[in-house]
């Protein structure tokens, strides 16, 4: 897909089968990720391992972790908030569906935003200031209040 796509579902029986569709394949992703962390358990410590079994125990975190990227990535999940249950949308740049309520929150770095480090950084002295003029609005008052008194 070339442009973002929105998959928007507005009948409540269809909304409950989509839910009901995604929880499962979550909890069959989630089993299966327990079954393999069972398996990965079972050989101990990995310093402890020959060549071929720290290769099987390799193999076996990299499925898991090859299963929890597919998962973020799916329509299943959002993986800014993790909610299963609302509409979608997919973002061609990050290959990965979003919810609709991410994306109007504006909760999704592009790179016209700049460095996702620096969008941060700029998020949090926003919100220091913010704090801060809440703060002195609110005690600002109760000293004016004390000092009429």
């Amino acid at each position: 897909m070339k442009d973002e796509r929105r998959v928007i579902i507005r009948n409540e029986q269809l909304k409950k089968i989509r839910n009901n569709l995604r929880e499962i394949i979550i909890r069959a992703v989630y089993d299966e990720i327990n079954i393999l962390s069972t398996f990965s358990s079972l050989y101990g410590a990995i310093l402890d391992l020959t060549p071929e079994e720290r290769k099987e125990v390799f193999y076996l975190e990299g499925t898991k972790h090859s299963l929890r990227s597919a998962l973020s990535k799916s329509i299943c999940v959002c993986p800014l908030c993790t909610h299963s249950d609302r509409d979608m949308v997919y973002i061609p740049l990050h290959e990965t569906w979003y919810c609709i309520e991410c994306q109007e929150k504006d909760l999704i770095w592009y790179p016209s935003h700049g460095s996702e480090e620096d969008r941060r950084q700029h998020d949090y002295i926003n919100w220091y200031y913010e704090q801060k003029e809440k703060f002195t609005k609110r005690f600002s008052n109760k000293e004016r209040s004390n000092s009429n008194e």
